[in-house]
């Protein structure tokens, strides 16, 4: 795939006399620096994937902010290929076209306590193969809008993007932790992004060194990838990060390279295919392995 850096940092010039697309460069660094590294994720075989729509049905995902954008295409996808899914939003009366799928919608705000604490009540007993942490938040500027410096940032955005994007998913794999246990699949995706990279945190005057609350968060949230890995490792858990792209949504706007039917089709692959030997990576939506 052409990288975001070959496509737009080349027309620099350009770029730079529109602030509109100045103002979205950092997002699209990731794609530059990172270093594909020798190991990757096969394309999936019939023995890896299941073939039968039964056995598929006896899986279930739960999927984390399932109402827009990755998330509702996640929901369609799985649910069009037999899997039983369970949609969390944030306001369920407001999820028409998730409820359209026919899939289980709970209410959830990753960010409260007793809103998690009452999914994992609702659910107590049922069993779930795949978590997928997907709810995000990019802030605390939106990516189309100039970025603040250090001197303007407001702390309160970067504070939500840690309870959303970090905290949000520790909150609730912890809670769901039983659910999990009695799952075949043990698997937990947390979706990151290339944005949370290091190595492609600073690029002083190019766009890059911008975007502290969503950067931070993500790389955290790698971080608790890593550990959770470790920690669960013993029980047969696979646990990754997972980049899906950069893609069409409300908060990869409409200059992004892909649409969600296309990102999503490459990261169900990638969850299917995944075994306890990829534990603890972080992986692209192309099953290329990424640097952390």
């Amino acid at each position: 795939m052409k990288s975001t850096f070959d496509l737009f940092y080349g027309k620099s010039k350009l770029i730079y006399a529109l602030p509109f697309f100045g103002m979205s460069i950092f997002f699209m660094i990731g794609a530059t620096t990172h270093q594909k590294q020798s190991q990757s994720i096969a394309e999936p075989t019939s023995k890896q994937v299941p073939s039968n729509t039964a056995q598929q049905a006896a899986s279930t995902v739960l999927i984390t902010g399932a109402n827009r954008g990755l998330g509702l295409e996640m929901a369609r996808q799985f649910s069009a290929d037999g899997y039983y899914v369970i949609g969390t939003a944030r306001s369920p009366l407001e999820a028409i076209e998730l409820k359209s799928f026919g899939v289980q919608v709970e209410q959830l705000d990753v960010t409260d306590i007793e809103s998690v604490a009452a999914l994992a009540k609702r659910l107590k007993g049922k069993q779930i193969d795949i978590l997928i942490n997907n709810a995000g938040y990019f802030g605390p500027i939106p990516l189309d809008q100039k970025q603040q410096k250090i001197d303007e940032l407001n702390l309160e955005g970067v504070e939500r993007c840690f309870e959303v994007n970090t905290l949000g998913p520790m909150r609730v794999t912890q809670a769901l932790l039983p659910n999990l246990y009695a799952g075949k699949e043990r698997k937990i995706i947390n979706i990151s992004t290339r944005a949370g990279i290091l190595a492609n945190s600073y690029h002083g005057g190019k766009g890059g060194a911008q975007g502290y609350g969503y950067k931070q968060s993500k790389a955290a949230l790698n971080m608790f990838t890593r550990i959770l890995a470790g920690d669960l490792k013993p029980d047969n858990f696979i646990v990754v990060s997972l980049a899906p792209g950069w893609v069409k949504t409300d908060m990869g706007t409409q200059l992004a390279e892909m649409t969600p039917e296309e990102s999503i089709l490459d990261v169900k692959k990638v969850i299917e295919t995944l075994t306890p030997d990829h534990s603890g990576g972080f992986w692209f939506h192309d099953g290329s392995s990424l640097a952390w």
